[in-house]
């Protein structure tokens, strides 16, 4: 499962990139092959929580941190495995979700790119926030 959530990252920002690409480049021009570019992105960013959720009820090391809160919240590294990151992750999602409507609402081109420029942004920014950059490093490194 961690293998599938890695993985799922990885498209999750190559998907994001586009839509900003398309969302800075496209605003004239804007058609539905776009708008399909943003709903992509946001089903990648709730398969990705959902795989991350599953990886939050079945890890053990996840499941030993919420049997002791107290200490969890008292530990930075395991307060943002445990907390911070399926929070924010959340609210990505929520972002994604958002934009995707908006997008798909909007009445003109150019309201539609900028929408789906912002929002992407927003979700990427927030899922940024919290990966772990030292251990996604630290592979690459090693």
């Amino acid at each position: 499962m961690i293998a599938l959530h890695n993985a799922l990252a990885w498209l999750v920002l190559g998907v994001g990139v586009t839509v900003i690409v398309l969302g800075a480049t496209a605003s004239r021009t804007w058609a539905p092959a776009q708008t399909s570019w943003v709903r992509r992105f946001t089903l990648l960013v709730h398969l990705q929580f959902v795989a991350g959720l599953v990886l939050w009820f079945v890890s053990p090391g996840v499941a030993a941190a919420r049997a002791s809160m107290g200490d969890t919240m008292k530990n930075a590294e395991l307060r943002r495995l445990v907390v911070e990151h399926p929070t924010l992750m959340l609210l990505a999602v929520v972002a994604a979700t958002v934009t995707s409507v908006l997008v798909r609402k909007a009445p003109s081109s150019e309201t539609k790119a900028r929408k789906a420029l912002i929002g992407t942004l927003v979700s990427l920014a927030l899922i940024a926030a919290v990966v772990p950059w030292t251990q996604l490093i630290g592979r690459w490194t090693a």
